[in-house]
């Protein structure tokens, strides 16, 4: 446990259940299936007179906030409570610390022992899903500053939908080929399928300090909406197959994969062109 105060949430085992706590709610999970979720995840610190104190008070603090305080929870808050087991660790902190926690404690008591307030309501997560085929090919138009700076405003890149990757807290974002191209006249689909990729995630030198080391191609176009994509920016171009498409990673969180928001995605993409193009 990692404890930087005395205030219930001044520590590494409330802060993660109060934040995996609400994030479950906002998954449209019911109060019952998080308690229990919740109980299951930290099957490894039960029992221990530290950290199962702290997951208790946690527990109940945050239902009660939520008008969402299970008569068991309440229970096992103050049975720890009542106890004064979990107070030695304070005492190695000192006087000072020690009746600190002291006020935190009775200060939760009081709480848990007063009627909770209804409930309020938690608003789910309004998850963005990419609508784009696998295979699909499209055409980015630069724009941006930085593209004025590197001479190639209002010229293309080209990129294909290779995959799908989960994007917290569950968006489904395209995982997509960077072609090693940028020119002002968008080529044939012929053509694309010939043209070379562009590495992604490391500059050359890393592969030539590890040459043993296999080149990443694959990019994951961040979005939590359709609003962040600069659509009048995007042409679509058709739909090349192949053997190298896959279904979405079905991982939490990103696979791995370089990742990177459309705001930044010209600086990326253009840094990343020149140094391969210096290395050819």
């Amino acid at each position: 446990m990692g404890a930087w105060g005395t205030s219930l949430y001044a520590n590494d085992t409330a802060c993660d259940l109060r934040g995996d706590y609400l994030d479950k709610l906002r998954r449209g999970k019911t109060n019952e299936e998080v308690t229990q979720e919740l109980i299951k995840a930290n099957a490894d610190i039960m029992g221990d007179e530290e950290e199962e104190p702290l997951f208790w008070f946690a527990l109940a603090d945050t239902q009660w906030n939520y008008g969402r305080l299970l008569p068991e929870v309440k229970e096992k808050a103050l049975e720890f409570l009542s106890r004064t087991e979990e107070l030695e660790r304070w005492k190695e902190s000192g006087e000072k610390q020690l009746k600190a926690w002291m006020v935190t404690r009775e200060k939760l008591k009081a709480k848990l022992l007063s009627p909770q307030p209804p409930e309020k309501k938690v608003y789910k997560y309004r998850l963005y899903k990419c609508k784009w085929k696998l295979g699909d090919v499209f055409a980015y138009q630069f724009h941006g500053e930085y593209s004025k700076e590197k001479g190639v405003y209002g010229q293309y890149m080209i990129f294909r939908k290779v995959t799908e990757d989960r994007y917290w807290p569950g968006h489904i974002v395209p995982t997509v080929h960077v072609y090693k191209w940028i020119g002002k006249e968008i080529p044939p689909l012929e053509k694309i399928k010939e043209m070379e990729l562009l590495p992604q995630k490391f500059w050359p030198i890393v592969y030539i300090e590890n040459p043993d080391k296999e080149k990443e191609y694959k990019l994951d176009l961040l979005a939590s909406s359709e609003r962040t994509i600069p659509k009048d920016k995007i042409t679509f171009l058709g739909n090349i197959g192949g053997d190298d498409l896959e279904p979405c990673y079905k991982g939490e969180g990103l696979s791995g994969y370089a990742g990177k928001e459309w705001r930044f995605l010209e600086e990326e993409i253009l840094d990343l062109y020149f140094a391969w193009n210096q290395e050819s």
